[in-house]
């Protein structure tokens, strides 16, 4: 356990402009959900050299192989613009004169509908951290302890959108939703600290924050188990749901970024608001 609250504050604070760094300089990649374009899905019988399919489609369509019990899937995702040249080039690849002629399904996201997903989603990911930073105000009625929790909530999804980054997961509807709940996880560990140590100003802040880590940390665990033991099962046993994956990488994501930012940086100033009272 780290004692020294200026190290507790500026280990989640580093970690913080890391992810800023990686979002402004390498992106987040988006789903078609958000982009538009086409998602082609093939699923094959036998292993394909996917390297050459790669090659082939170098610059026109991002291409994945997903491994199941039943056989392999081939999700290619492109532009709408290239979508018939990379049809003609799925032909002369699996050598078939129509796509019809394997097993193929083909899901296609306009540029419009697109743009409004994507717009809907900020919405709600706003309105949510807005309701929550006033219902966190009202809740305490101090601005140093309300803008600790809102900064700590704050900090957890610029860290879990650089997790995105640097794990190349994909931005898209569900990540989306996936983020609206990282609010409810990082509100929920921050007001139990805080809370918890508010009301008992008069017993020793170490024992006060042992007993609420012990708490908070079961909670936390427990879901990131049950995320990983999802993660871990669609990725062996049913790939094709790739997008339930990318829910659960999200959510691990974001659970461990609030341990720290909950028993770290919140933890910190409130040691140190406690020290000077």
């Amino acid at each position: 356990m780290i004692n020294d609250y200026r190290v507790k504050i500026a280990i989640p604070l580093i970690l913080l402009v890391f992810s800023i760094l990686l979002i402004t300089f390498k992106g987040i990649p988006k789903s078609i959900d958000i982009t538009g374009g086409t998602e082609i899905t093939i699923k094959v019988n036998e292993k394909i050299d996917i390297l050459k399919l790669k090659q082939e489609l170098e610059g026109l369509a991002d291409v994945k192989e997903l491994k199941s019990t039943t056989g392999y899937y081939i999700v290619i995702k492109c532009k709408q613009e290239n979508v018939n040249i990379v049809k003609q080039k799925l032909k002369e690849f699996f050598k078939v004169d129509s796509l019809s002629k394997l097993d193929y399904s083909e899901k296609v996201i306009g540029p419009t509908l697109s743009q409004k997903f994507f717009e809907d989603g900020l919405k709600a990911l706003s309105f949510a951290f807005l309701f929550m930073a006033i219902v966190i105000y009202v809740t305490f009625r101090k601005p140093l302890v309300s803008g600790v929790i809102i900064f700590c909530a704050l900090s957890d999804i610029i860290i879990t959108l650089g997790g995105m980054s640097l794990f190349n997961i994909e931005l898209s509807s569900a990540t989306i939703a996936a983020l609206l709940m990282v609010i409810g996880y990082a509100v929920d560990s921050n007001i139990l600290l805080t809370t918890k140590v508010l009301k008992r100003l008069t017993k020793d802040f170490d024992e006060v924050y042992k007993e609420a880590f012990k708490t908070g940390l079961t909670m936390s665990l427990t879901t990131i188990s049950a995320m990983l033991i999802l993660y871990l099962v669609v990725k062996f046993v049913i790939p094709i749901a790739y997008v339930l994956s990318n829910i659960s990488s999200v959510i691990i994501i974001a659970l461990i970024a609030d341990i720290l930012n909950t028993w770290f940086l919140n933890a910190g100033i409130l040691k140190y608001m406690v020290s000077k009272k």
